[in-house]
């Protein structure tokens, strides 16, 4: 026995099956925006830790075997990278491949307080130096606050691994630095900037505590795996 069906039956029927439709149809829009934000988020993390390295797309894209082109779109957030592209990314910048999965939340932050900077006194110049950024094993840039009494030397550093950089702010007196065979002369307000892979040393050229903030920028260390 076959039962018809009214016209209001029908109309409810299809007005069931259109809000199936708009129902799908919604659960994959918002499937594929979820996708592009983290597509998005992935790149922009993939970018940054390129930048950091200073390692160009170039470079980044000869270690990992795959194509400039490819790492661009992947960092602009225009395609999805598989698990196996992401490893090879990883792998091109010795980092693991969870850091690269961080995604909305950002790079790890790393906070210390005036309290715990740690404070070295040297014995023998009097030199004072005050580490004021975070101690991290992943920091790649250190910033410290030295303070040298009159007339003292800190006496010759090392030369540092190749690509350390060192940037000086002088906050009040006169220091002589010395890098190699360069000497120069830097008054409060002063700054400078220089290669630090070869030997170095600051004077304080005044009658006065001499005081500068001290940026060194180390290359990326690398990974042995």
């Amino acid at each position: 026995m076959t039962t018809k069906m009214g016209p209001k039956s029908t109309g409810a029927i299809a007005l069931g099956t259109a809000l199936a439709v708009v129902r799908k149809a919604t659960g994959l829009a918002s499937n594929a925006s979820n996708a592009l934000k983290v597509a998005q988020s992935i790149g922009s993390t993939i970018r940054a830790t390129r930048q950091v390295q200073q390692i160009t797309l170039s470079d980044l894209a000869k270690r990992a075997g795959v194509s400039k082109s490819v790492v661009s779109r992947i960092e602009a957030g225009l395609t999805s990278p598989t698990a196996v592209m992401l490893a090879k990314l990883a792998e091109g910048m010795t980092v693991s491949l969870s850091s690269l999965l961080r995604g909305e939340n950002g790079p790890p932050v790393h906070i210390q307080l005036a309290a715990e900077q740690p404070i070295y006194t040297d014995p023998k110049t009097g030199l004072i130096r005050r580490t004021l950024s975070p101690v991290s094993p992943d920091a790649t840039v250190e910033i410290v606050h030295n303070s040298l009494p009159a007339r003292k030397s800190t006496g010759k550093f090392p030369a540092h691994a190749l690509g350390t950089h060192e940037h000086i702010v002088v906050q009040a007196g006169k220091i002589e630095v010395a890098v190699g065979k360069r000497v120069f002369v830097l008054a409060a307000g002063d700054a400078a900037q220089f290669a630090a892979d070869s030997e170095h040393s600051v004077r304080n050229a005044g009658t006065k505590k001499a005081e500068w903030i001290l940026v060194i920028h180390s290359p990326p260390r690398v990974t042995k795996r």
